[in-house]
C-alpha cells in the first residue's frame, strides 16, 4: 500500500503530511485526523480522489476528555478496495458538524443514527428525527458512555418497576428447582 498521489494533490496544504498508514500487514488502511471545520472539504476531496464508497461513520465517546470521535471510513473501488479513514473529534456540550449526505448519499441514515444516539447535529441535514428509537422515548440520548439507560427504559417499559421474568420449569430445562406437577409449576 502506498500513498494516493491524486488524494495527497487535492488535500488543502496543512493537511498534505498527515495522512499515514496504520494497521497490520493484514488490514492496513490509511488515515487522516482533521479539523471539524474541514469535513465538508476533504471529504468532497476524498471523494473526487476515488475515494467512492462510503463505509459508514463511527462515533466514539469519550466523556472524560469532553469529546464525540467522528471516523468516516471510506474505500476506493479503483484501487482494490483500499480502506481510508477520516477521523475527526468535536466538543460533546457544542455537537455540531457539517452534513456529508449530499457528497456520500449513504451518510444520510448514519447521521440519523449519530443525532439519534449520540445527540450529534449535522448541519445541513434535511431529515434528522428519530428513527429506530420508539416515540415515546424522553431521555438523552441513550449510547453516550454517561447515560445510565436502565432507568429509562424501566420508566417506559416496566413502570418503574424492575421486571422480574417468572421462573418455568420447562424454560430452564427442567432444572430450575421446581419439581414437576409442583405448586409453581
Amino acid at each position: 500500500m502506498s500513498f494516493n498521489d491524486e488524494l495527497v494533490s487535492l488535500l488543502p496544504p496543512k493537511y498534505k503530511g498527515r495522512l499515514s498508514i496504520t494497521g497490520s500487514n493484514t488490514g492496513k488502511r490509511l488515515e487522516l485526523y482533521i479539523d471539524p471545520c474541514d469535513v465538508r472539504s476533504i471529504l468532497k476531496a476524498v471523494y473526487d480522489a476515488g475515494y467512492n464508497h462510503f463505509i459508514g461513520i463511527t462515533v466514539v465517546d469519550y466523556p472524560m476528555e469532553n469529546v464525540f470521535e467522528l471516523v468516516y471510513l471510506l474505500s476506493s473501488i479503483e484501487r482494490n478496495g483500499e480502506l481510508l479513514a477520516i477521523r475527526t473529534k468535536i466538543k460533546r456540550d457544542e455537537p455540531f458538524i457539517d452534513s456529508v449526505a449530499d457528497i456520500y448519499p449513504l451518510a444520510y441514515y448514519q447521521e440519523i443514527e449519530g443525532y439519534e444516539f449520540f445527540g450529534i447535529i449535522f448541519r445541513g441535514h434535511n431529515g434528522l428525527r428519530k428513527w429506530i428509537l420508539l416515540d415515546n422515548w424522553e431521555g438523552p440520548p441513550p449510547l453516550r458512555k454517561d447515560i445510565d439507560t436502565r432507568q429509562i427504559v424501566l420508566e417506559i417499559f416496566y413502570g418503574g418497576k424492575r421486571y422480574e421474568r417468572p421462573r418455568q420449569w420447562r424454560s430452564l430445562g427442567g432444572y430450575s428447582g421446581l419439581e414437576r406437577g409442583g405448586e409453581n409449576e
